[in-house]
């Protein structure tokens, strides 16, 4: 079951959900340290938010998009921040 976190950007709570390690590295194989040298943060970031962003539903459904709308340039930024410490954070193991 994909672990679940609450955080709030700029006044607004946002729902979001683990991803696998697989997604992960294949995400930034793709967009960070891609095989042709060029960065794509943009793209990284619209796939973070989709793929992690489980509420607001506008904004899991239009990644990027929602935030270009809103002329919004700190949310987004934020928000990745936000969600890549959620995916570092480790799991208690029950028992433990």
């Amino acid at each position: 079951m994909a672990r679940t976190k609450t955080v709030v950007v700029n006044d607004v709570e946002y729902q979001l959900q683990s991803v696998n390690f697989t997604w992960y590295s294949n995400l930034t194989d793709l967009y960070i340290n891609p095989a042709n040298g060029r960065k794509n943060t943009a793209k990284y970031a619209d796939a973070l938010i989709k793929g992690c962003v489980t509420a607001p539903a506008e904004v899991a459904k239009a990644g990027l998009k929602y935030f270009d709308e809103q002329d919004d340039l700190a949310t987004p930024g934020e928000l990745v921040r936000e969600i890549e410490s959620f995916l570092s954070e480790r799991t208690k193991l029950q028992g433990r």
